[in-house]
């Protein structure tokens, strides 16, 4: 029977970045895993969510009744306030911190209807829905990211969202359950990527530029791609270059504001909001294209990802050594044009028992 069954099918983000939504049928429970936007020519999409209209699974979007943020960053839920207009009825499940970000990253496009349907809640809480049971554990990445356990008549399901086996600028490392994992969906971003290494990461790489641009005292731009990075690029900025003036832009500064609230410390003497004539010589952090006068500038775009390089996806996945792991979030090697994944490392270690799917979108299949 349809009912019993349990399937998975990615409306977004499974072999790209961007709009990251996975469908997920457990029992006769409807749910979303992130609701995010994408970008494609400066144009923002959300997920496609009639195509679950033509499944059998589905007859009305309105059955969705759980949607499960992972995290705050827009490719995983900025496509909240479209999902809203097709569904009013659904709970958003969140982390605090989560909500608080997201709504300054959405910049109040959430109505007031879809807030009210926001439940919030903690690491090492349990819910229920129907007969499944779920559970939240600190995900890493950034703060208030949250991986989400569910269990249903003995099997378990472990859904990261994007996850960071290693301290981050803002948060710590995630910490995995204690259960035995039957299924885990991961967000591999760096799994089909044998020759990408956090030695040289594009971070790295945006902070070598701001040093280049300071020596031969020019003003280093950075335009963020979203108001989150730019605070854990402030954060680095505060460790890395003691001393050097930095200046916030507005949106950026509200988020700053909302951690300390949060007694979550951000702010140091070196950092000031956004005063362009006292910026000479300094660090501008903005989310805004520079201003025309920006030949004064050395303009660095900053859009960067803070996640575990193939080595340590391949680590990560070893420890929870699931019977069966879906990967999504995780584009093809476009450098190297490699076919090496991590399923060719695990398959030959005798002690895995891990079976790899690398899915499509829009092609449901049961767990």
């Amino acid at each position: 029977m349809i009912i019993d069954k349990n399937i998975f099918m990615g409306l977004g983000g499974i072999n790209s970045i961007g709009a990251s939504c996975y469908y997920l049928k457990i029992g006769g429970n409807h749910f979303l895993l992130d609701c995010g936007s994408g970008k494609f020519k400066d144009i923002n999409f959300s997920p496609p969510f009639g195509k679950l209209l033509q499944t059998p699974y589905l007859q009305d979007l309105q059955q969705i009744s759980g949607v499960f943020i992972s995290h705050a960053h827009l490719d995983h839920v900025g496509g909240l306030p479209f999902f809203f207009e097709l569904n009013n009825r659904a709970n958003i499940f969140m982390t605090d911190i989560t909500r608080q970000i997201t709504k300054l990253q959405l910049r109040n496009k959430i109505s007031a209807v879809a807030q009210d349907k926001i439940s919030v809640v903690n690491f090492l809480q349990k819910t229920v829905c129907n007969d499944t049971e779920i559970n939240f554990y600190q995900a890493g990445h950034i703060p208030g990211a949250m991986m989400i356990l569910f269990k249903r008549h003995g099997k378990t399901l472990l859904y990261t969202g994007d996850y960071s086996s290693f301290a981050t600028p803002l948060t710590g490392v995630a910490i995995l359950p204690k259960e035995k994992i039957d299924t885990l969906i991961i967000c591999g971003l760096h799994a089909r990527h044998p020759y990408y290494s956090a030695d040289n990461n594009s971070l790295s790489r945006i902070l070598r530029r701001i040093k280049s641009a300071l020596k031969f005292g020019k003003t280093a731009y950075c335009r963020i791609s979203q108001i989150s990075k730019g605070l854990e690029l402030l954060t680095l900025l505060n460790k890395f270059l003691p001393g050097v003036e930095i200046f916030i832009d507005a949106p950026i500064m509200n988020l700053v504001h909302c951690f300390e609230g949060l007694q979550i410390p951000v702010m140091t003497a070196q950092d000031h909001p956004l005063n362009y004539s006292l910026a000479r010589g300094g660090v501008i952090l903005s989310i805004f294209q520079p201003p025309p006068y920006a030949s004064v500038f050395e303009n660095i775009p900053c859009d960067f990802a803070l996640h575990d390089d193939f080595k340590a996806t391949a680590n990560f996945v070893r420890r929870i050594n699931p019977k069966t792991c879906i990967v999504v979030h995780s584009p093809p090697d476009k450098k190297f044009h490699s076919d090496f994944t991590i399923e060719q490392i695990l398959v030959r270690e005798p002690d895995s028992r891990t079976n790899f799917i690398f899915p499509e979108d829009f092609v449901p299949f049961e767990i």
